[in-house]
């Protein structure tokens, strides 16, 4: 046999007797740390791509990580939640962009403006994080970066590279593409990217289509950036197009979304130190009305939801300061400055010929929200073993929004739009975090972080300014994906969490046979934004019927605590069958309301991560086991369902021929049928369901169901 064809076949053969192997127990990184995934270099190509494979969704380039999950949204525009805490209870900058969802259903995160084509690393930065990292937040920070400019070699001359890719998904006919490329001498660079992802519904492991679940969006971005001897000056520039995205759990589709940004950054070094400083601007479009498979026109759904445009306008502006000053020896004093506007309208067309007539609804009528802050930090390295970062930030946040309206002047629009209208409406808040971080480096083989963390969140401006009252409008204000509806409250206050963490890092000398990383964290939140019953809306029709709450943002205390363990074990390295290591992560958080006892919503059940891994000539293989615990724990006032436990197998392979990659996967291998513990419910199932009772479905909100086994294979050339 030719040893090609001996590389060829050991892949296969390994990934065939790997699903028969025991695997041992195992533990994953510790979230105290920062987690980042990076594509800067091959090893970390190597470290994106299988996540690329499996899903267009950004936020899931992070859903191995421990700590995080994601709670569905669109195709690629799940919400990420770290530690229990979700969505804006994480703040998330984009090349230092700080964005908002502007959608009453949250339905354009800030990952889902960057396509996971152009992501060049990804981190986040759980509980006891430093100041520096971002305020506005009690859950942590998620920093992403696209792809960086390229420069030439002094004497080389023009530098040009790019790539071009492609893949299919077989269990949504999910298809994509993406291209970058670059031109730059040793000064001057310019680069541009694009992407498009399609998907059509995609199916459960009994092969029902889980309606809803289509999406497409295109990405366009430009970058110019001047080098000098110390100092760096980037341009960017881009524009992304959503034509239709569904959302299985929600009243709404998004039928359009468009974006542009322009974002400029300084970086430089100087005697005294670093400073580094940026300036960017968004502006969104976005349009929701009943999508596709909610229309009228589609048969598939006995009853359908009419037509209810609505229509949103936001604008992120905001600059940053920061400088890091080294001060005697081995210490850093960090200060920064931030400023961060977000304005919103969100208006909702009439309808001619309903009870959504004759005048525009204002649901956020020229809303305004901004944030100043002023922080400082110290780093201070003791000796050699310790290390401490002392840091206090201060936020300055100012909320405002205008008069509203309803759709007509019938009381039940009338009544609480006048009993909003008649209160001030803007609120001051000033927000304090502090953060206390020491490490000790034991040996070589040994590290050990504690820390207390102070972290403030003022209320969004759906959560203070919602006003409306009734089912059909306040039931337009959810994302959370759980069919209720939501009615904001002018007197909230600021969510304040105080935090505590310990850390254990162990490992080899070389970090390259085995780690070990334990993180047992606690949070006790003050004035927690939970909610309470409004009034409910019940439906019926012949042999049933179903209600959901009307529930309105009041201030609770709650308590989370939770542990996150993850590690890496070196199992084999010799030449026939190249090199072998098992690594994985295990999750636990649990979540309490103090005020009612309850749970909170979307916590993930104990949830684990095992991946055995290969790697010889050209060829990277794995399988990947994932296991969750069955969800019990949930939240009454929401009808959060229970879902049961399960075991999901994967497969993938990668082949690396000079500049060609090819990528070849099978995740949930043996078509698992399974519900998503953070999936929340199938509305569209509900609609689905109020047919006679010889034919209605017993479970009409059930829980959202996950795929089922799917094909995938990416294609990446590189020049």
């Amino acid at each position: 046999m030719k040893k090609s064809q001996r590389y060829f076949i050991k892949p296969f053969f390994f990934l065939l007797i790997s699903s028969a192997v025991p695997l041992p127990a195992f533990a994953g990184e510790a979230s105290s740390n920062e987690i980042v995934v990076t594509a800067a270099g091959e090893k970390a190509v190597e470290s994106l791509a299988p996540k690329r494979l499996k899903s267009s969704d950004t936020a899931s380039l992070l859903q191995d990580e421990p700590g995080v999950s994601l709670a569905t949204g669109g195709g690629v525009s799940s919400l990420p939640v770290v530690r229990g805490m979700a969505d804006d209870r994480v703040i998330i900058y984009l090349d230092g962009m700080c964005l908002t969802s502007a959608c009453a259903n949250h339905m354009n995160p800030p990952l889902s403006y960057i396509a996971s084509s152009s992501v060049s690393s990804i981190g986040v930065k759980a509980g006891v994080t430093p100041v520096s990292y971002g305020g506005d937040n009690i859950g942590g920070s998620i920093h992403v970066e696209s792809d960086q400019p390229v420069f030439a070699k002094a004497g080389e001359g023009l530098k040009e590279s790019g790539t071009v890719s492609s893949y299919y998904r077989s269990i949504n006919q999910s298809t994509g593409a993406a291209f970058s490329g670059a031109v730059a001498s040793s000064n001057l660079s310019f680069g541009v990217t694009g992407s498009i992802d399609h998907a059509k519904d995609y199916k459960d492991a009994n092969g029902k289509t889980v309606t809803s679940t289509y999406y497409e969006s295109r990405n366009l971005g430009l970058t110019m950036a001047l080098k000098g001897d110390s100092s760096l000056v980037t341009l960017k520039a881009g524009h992304q197009f959503i034509p239709g995205q569904g959302f299985v759990n929600q009243w709404m589709d998004m039928i359009e979304n468009n974006a542009s940004f322009v974002n400029l950054r300084y970086k430089s070094a100087f005697a005294w130190g670093k400073l580094d400083a940026k300036a960017y601007w968004q502006n969104t479009w976005h349009k929701m009305d009943s999508g596709e498979d909610k229309l009228p026109i589609n048969l598939r759904l006995p009853v359908t939801m009419p037509y209810m445009p609505m229509e949103t306008r936001g604008i992120d502006l905001g600059y940053s300061l920061k400088t890091e000053i080294p001060v005697a020896e081995k210490n850093l004093l960090r200060l920064g400055h931030e400023f961060h506007r977000f304005t919103l309208d969100d208006k909702w067309p009439p309808v001619v010929g309903t009870g959504m007539w004759p005048d525009t609804f204002l649901n956020i009528n020229n809303g305004n929200r901004d944030r100043y802050s002023l922080f400082a930090e110290w780093e201070a390295k003791w000796n050699k073993e310790v290390t401490t970062v002392l840091g206090v930030r201060n936020e300055l946040v100012r909320m405002d929004t205008g008069i509203v309206q309803g759709y007509n002047t019938t009381t039940t629009y009338t009544i609480p739009a006048n009993l909003f209208n008649a209160e001030d409406h803007a609120r001051n808040d000033s927000n304090w975090d502090l953060t206390a971080l020491a490490r000790f480096d034991a040996a070589s083989t040994a590290s050990y972080e504690v820390g207390y963390a102070r972290k403030t969140r003022s209320p969004n401006l759906y959560e203070r300014y919602a006003w409306a009252t009734s089912w059909m409008a306040s039931g337009m204000v959810n994302w959370f994906g759980d069919g209720n509806g939501y009615v904001g409250n002018l007197n909230l206050n600021p969510e304040v969490a105080n935090t505590v963490s310990f850390s254990a890092d162990w490992h080899d000398s070389s970090r390259k046979s085995w780690e070990l990383k334990v993180t047992p964290y606690f949070t006790y939140v003050q004035d927690y934004i939970g909610v309470r019953v409004n009034g409910t809306q019940t439906w019926t029709w012949t042999g049933g019927s179903e209600t959901r709450n009307i529930l309105r943002f009041v201030n609770h205390d709650a308590r989370i605590y939770g542990l996150d363990i993850s590690g890496k074990l070196a199992l084999w390295e010799n030449d026939g069958l190249g090199t072998g290591q098992l690594r994985g992560t295990l999750g636990y958080v649990h979540g309490k309301e103090l005020d009612n006892g309850s749970a909170l919503y979307h916590i993930m059940p104990l949830n684990a991560f095992v991946s055995l891994e290969q790697k010889v000539a050209g060829w990277n293989n794995a399988i990947e086991l994932l296991l969750v615990t069955k969800k019990s724990d949930t939240d009454p006032l929401r009808f959060e369902p229970q879902t049961g436990g399960y075991a999901l197998v994967n497969l993938r392979t990668e082949y690396k021929w000079k500049n060609l990659t090819l990528d070849l996967g099978v995740t949930n291998l043996f078509d698992k049928f399974y519900y998503l513990p953070l999936g929340g419910i199938n509305y569209d199932n509900f609609l689905a369901s109020k047919v006679p009772p010889s034919t209605r479905r017993t479970e009409d909100f059930a829980p959202l169901a996950g795929q089922g086994r799917s094909f995938n294979v990416g294609l990446t050339q590189s020049f």
